[in-house]
């Protein structure tokens, strides 16, 4: 089973002809917009931390190989972490494979339809240490690894808001956000060594990155999207879409007398 995965500048506004002490600025003075969008999307998730999710995702190496997947299932915010249980499947060329995934804070839990297990097991559990193959896939989430991560992007020090437009989203009211991202600044942000240097070569590929939000008048995500370009060809997107913000979720470990630590796994 271990083998199966494969800024706008800030303008600072001073009092001048008077001896009293300049107001405080105020936060529309000395935020820019893509601050503003940020600080709000966090807030709102940090306020409900519960959502569902259904993620499409896609990438190409520019020739004939494209991997395409689809994660459906619910993620739940802890301070800084965000744990979820979701179905992810993955098409490669056509060889589909489906993968029932759990993450928790001490570790990642797989079961993997169709591998062989030792009987009575279901789930294999993975640490830090031996799951760089299961964090490939969830990578294509966007940076942090998880649904959602295409709010990654959204880094006021590293974007520029191009296009803001009123829409509708399934019959709600929202806000889009096309921010472009810049690619050697936004590496210098990523905390992954992996994924920095990632990042930091596509600039030398020519690669560009765009990053879309649609938020409620409540800055609530509903919907998120990362685009990579290179040559006005898309080779790399994850688009999210979020429901039943601050919903039931239950995301607990497996049960203990399914599971198996992954390097007991058959060979």
């Amino acid at each position: 089973m271990r083998r199966f995965l494969v800024v706008i500048p800030l303008v600072l506004l001073a009092a001048c002809g008077s001896a009293q002490p300049a107001p405080a600025p105020t936060t529309s003075q000395v935020k820019g917009e893509l601050a503003v969008l940020a600080e709000s999307i966090a807030a709102r998730r940090a306020e409900l931390r519960t959502a569902r999710f259904h993620t499409d995702g896609f990438a190409s190496d520019g020739a004939a190989t494209e991997v395409r997947n689809t994660a459906d299932g619910v993620i739940r915010q802890d301070g800084g972490s965000v744990f979820g249980a979701f179905t992810l499947n993955v098409d490669t060329g056509g060889a589909a494979r489906k993968i029932d995934l759990v993450v928790l804070g001490d570790g990642l839990y797989a079961h993997l339809d169709g591998a062989p297990m030792p009987e009575g097991k279901k789930w294999a559990r993975y640490t830090a240490e031996n799951s760089a193959e299961i964090s490939g896939l969830l990578r294509g989430f966007g940076p942090s690894a998880m649904a959602g991560a295409e709010l990654d992007y959204l880094e006021p020090t590293a974007g520029l808001v191009l296009r803001k437009a009123s829409e509708q989203l399934d019959g709600v009211p929202v806000t889009r956000y096309d921010v472009a991202v810049d690619t050697v600044k936004i590496a210098k942000l990523l905390e992954d060594p992996d994924i920095q240097l990632q990042h930091a070569q596509l600039a030398e590929y020519g690669v560009t990155i765009s990053a879309f939000a649609w938020v409620d008048a409540t800055g609530l995500p509903l919907k998120a999207e990362y685009r990579f370009e290179q040559n006005g060809k898309v080779v790399k997107s994850s688009t999210t879409r979020f429901t039943d913000w601050g919903g039931a979720a239950e995301i607990t470990a497996p049960p203990a007398a399914e599971t198996i630590p992954a390097e007991q796994l058959p060979k």
